[in-house]
Parts: structure tokens; C-alpha cells; sequence
């Protein structure tokens, strides 16, 4: 194996990156998603919590990182692009999007997409008319190597849910069965360079005379299912593309780190079984099917019952029974330099009682720029001065955790793909 050679070529492909277009297309777009986090959040609490270059430098410097990650595992696993039917997917996801935007995601259209493909393929060997109609290639995917690919998408994903996913999380006012609580909205958007793989055939004379390394026995893991003709050889290159990837959360009965931690865990979970069955699918075909419906009906699964354990526990961040509780602190904020935290209890402010929200609100909109702060902490009582500068009038970088008196907040509706699609229909219809 020409070990210097391989780094060298996946080297030099990965960093044509910063010539690619549609990367920084998505780095673009990207940035449009969190400014309309920074746009909500201004609307809601008056001031944004981070700036726009921060988001997205942390997400174009996390998915740097897991474009790396992503390219070695492709260049290992040998999967040719070309093969995998990318192009159905594609427009199938786009139209998942119409029915959820959670719904454009490679688990959910290329499950379905590797389903038909193997049933077809199954079916068509008894009923020629059934594939007599369907492009030959679609019955042709690569199934195994699709699979391999969402599975290899989504343990990406996982590493950066868990070096990033945590980072500047959003305050945000939730209405549960429990009332209206406070917490956090983890929403993380990557940019993803990645080397991809082609496999084609060429004459042996031409394989021979290129640069190219020479590969172990065993690689390819997923193998090419192009022919090969007599006097030509298999030869695999590599190239750059483009992908992005997206992660949502709510962080409400757990801290936002603990969240993206835990969702990390079980994302990396379903990603490796996933690559194990469309492992096991190459070697033993009737296995396909049950792999390709595991890739949506796994990730679907893994979604309901990470949010039904999240609502299920006790809210973490509710009123205390005297005072307002800190929910989030603006960084570099006057509360921020004065020294308070999430989680702190205010019990006055320039010696008058917080009350509630509304009266909390109150006295900051009424109170000149300095704010004396009587402060719980765990079990030690503490006073704080802070100098808010005039553009804090408002709220001075705080946060507070709602009560039944909040005038905003936002609601969870769950629903499966079924009930969202019912939904979308009654609402197309009723137009």
C-alpha cells in the first residue's frame, strides 16, 4: 500500500475546498440560518446573545474538523458516489422537506429510496412488467454503499454534535404540560468539505501510468458493483464535494451540554449499527431490505424517544418560589462583567422585591443605569453592582426564567411524518 502517496493525493483534494464555490455557498447560507437565530433573539429578549461571525466561524472550524472525519471514513470504506443513487434521493428529500423541514435528511429518502430500489430488484426477477418501466439504474443501486453512506453521515454528525453542539445555546420560553418553563434552543448548522470516490473502469495501460496508490486486498469495504471489461482495469479517484450538515435540539429538563452530549451518544449509536447492517447487507442480500427500512424507522425512533425523555423529566429551569432565577446571562453584557450567573436567584433590585417577571421587567425598564442586586447562589447570599451601558435599558444582558405571566413564548407540537403530512394536506386542500 503507498501509504505517503494516498495522504498526499486525499491531501491535496481536500484542501481544493477553499476553491469550491458551492462551499462557500453553503458556508452563505449557513450564516442566513443564524442570523435568523440573532433576529429571534433580538426580537425576543431585546439583544443577541452572540454575533453572526462567531456562529459561523465555530461551524465553518467544526466542520473542517468533521469533513476531515467524514473523507477518511469514505476513502476507507471505498464507496463510489456514482453508484448509490444519489440522484433520487436528492429530490425525494426535497420533497420530505415539504412536509417537515426536520424530513430533509439522507436517513429518511435514502432509506426509502434502498427500500423501493431492493423490492423492485426482488420483485422484478418474478413480475418483469413491474421494473419494465423503471430507469435500469435505479434497480442497480448500490444499496449497501447508500447505507454505509447515511451511516457514515450521521457518526459525522455525532462528532460534531458532541464538540459543538453544546456551544451558544439560545434562552428560549417553552410551553409544556408542566407550563411555561424556560430553556434552550441548540440549533448548529456545519459546512462539510468531504473527498468523495468514483469508481470506473479505464484500459490497464492507462491505470498503470497515472499516479495512483496502491491499495490493500481488502479495500474496498463496499465494492463497486461496476463490470469490469476484459483489458481494463478498476481504477478510483477522488474529488471534492460539498455537503452541509444541521443539528436540532431543546435542552429543558437537562443543561444544553448534557443534552448534546447525550444526543451525540445515541446519533453515534444508530450510526454504527447502521453501518454494521449495510455491512451485513453486502455479504448477505436478503438483509438489505430490513437495513434500508432500519436507516428512517431508526433515526425516527431515536428523534421521538430523545424528546418524549426530555419532556417526560422534571424542567430544570422553573420560577423559585421567592424571587426571579437567572436563565441565561448575555456574554459580555453589564450582568455578565458584574458577575452573574444562570441559575442565581434575584431577590431585589436597588432594594426593591423582583416579584415576578412583569415586576422584574419593570424595575429594570424604571432603574437608572446602576442596579444593586441581592443575590442567592447554592446557599450563600451575595450583592452585585452593575453598570449597564444605555443600550441595556431594557435588560442588561439578563435572562430570567419565565413565569405564567410571560407574554411570549414557543410551542412544541411532536408529530410523526404521517400526522405532519395529514396536516400539510388538510391545510393544501383547505386553500
Amino acid at each position: 500500500m503507498d501509504f505517503r502517496l494516498l495522504v498526499r493525493i486525499f491531501i491535496q483534494t481536500y484542501s481544493l475546498f477553499l476553491l469550491h464555490p458551492l462551499f462557500w455557498l453553503v458556508v452563505f447560507l449557513v450564516g442566513m440560518q443564524y442570523n435568523r437565530t440573532i433576529k429571534t433573539e433580538k426580537q425576543v429578549f431585546g439583544s443577541a446573545k452572540f454575533s453572526l461571525w462567531q456562529h459561523t466561524l465555530i461551524a465553518a472550524l467544526s466542520g473542517l474538523l468533521g469533513g476531515l472525519l467524514a473523507s477518511a471514513l469514505l476513502v476507507f470504506s471505498g464507496i463510489s458516489l456514482v453508484e448509490i443513487g444519489i440522484y433520487y434521493v436528492w429530490p425525494l428529500a426535497l420533497l420530505f422537506l415539504l412536509v417537515n423541514p426536520r424530513y430533509l435528511c439522507f436517513a429518511y429518502a435514502g432509506g426509502v429510496v434502498g427500500a423501493l430500489s431492493a423490492l423492485l430488484r426482488l420483485l422484478g426477477a418474478y413480475f418483469p412488467v413491474l421494473s419494465s418501466g423503471l430507469p435500469a439504474d435505479f434497480a442497480a443501486i448500490n444499496i449497501p454503499g447508500l447505507l454505509a453512506l447515511i451511516g457514515i453521515l450521521h457518526l459525522t454528525e455525532s462528532f460534531l454534535i458532541a464538540i459543538s453542539g453544546h456551544l451558544y445555546p439560545s434562552p428560549l420560553y417553552l410551553k409544556t404540560e408542566k407550563g411555561v418553563v424556560g430553556g434552550f434552543s441548540l440549533h448548529k448548522f456545519w459546512p462539510l468539505p468531504l473527498v468523495g470516490l468514483v469508481a470506473a473502469a479505464v484500459p490497464e495501460a492507462a491505470a498503470l501510468s497515472a499516479e495512483a496508490a496502491r491499495m490493500p486486498q481488502w479495500w474496498p469495504v463496499f465494492a463497486s458493483s461496476t463490470a469490469v471489461p476484459a483489458g481494463q482495469a478498476l481504477m478510483y479517484m477522488m474529488f471534492p464535494i460539498v455537503a452541509g450538515l444541521g443539528y436540532g435540539d431543546l435542552a429543558v429538563s437537562t443543561d444544553p451540554k448534557q443534552k448534546s452530549k447525550s444526543s451525540a451518544l445515541n446519533l453515534g449509536l444508530y450510526s454504527i449499527v447502521l453501518i454494521a447492517l449495510a455491512f451485513l447487507a453486502l455479504h448477505y442480500p436478503p438483509a438489505i431490505i430490513p437495513a434500508a427500512l432500519f436507516a428512517p424507522l431508526g433515526h425516527e425512533l431515536l428523534i421521538i424517544l430523545g424528546n418524549k425523555r426530555e419532556f417526560a423529566g422534571a424542567p430544570l429551569f422553573v420560577p423559585p418560589l421567592q424571587g426571579v432565577r437567572v436563565l441565561d446571562i448575555f456574554p459580555g453584557s453589564a450582568a455578565a462583567k458584574a458577575g452573574l450567573q444562570g441559575g442565581d436567584i434575584i431577590l431585589t433590585v436597588n432594594g426593591l422585591e423582583t416579584g415576578n417577571y412583569y415586576f422584574f421587567q419593570n424595575l429594570l425598564q424604571n432603574a437608572g443605569p446602576f442596579l444593586s442586586l441581592r443575590v442567592i447562589r447554592g446557599e450563600e447570599e451575595h450583592s452585585l453592582l452593575i453598570k449597564r451601558r444605555a443600550s441595556e435599558k431594557a435588560h442588561a444582558g439578563i435572562v430570567i426564567v419565565p413565569d405564567k405571566g410571560v407574554p411570549a413564548f414557543m410551542e412544541v407540537r411532536q408529530l410523526n411524518f404521517f400526522s405532519a403530512l395529514s396536516e400539510k394536506l388538510r391545510r393544501f386542500t383547505s386553500k
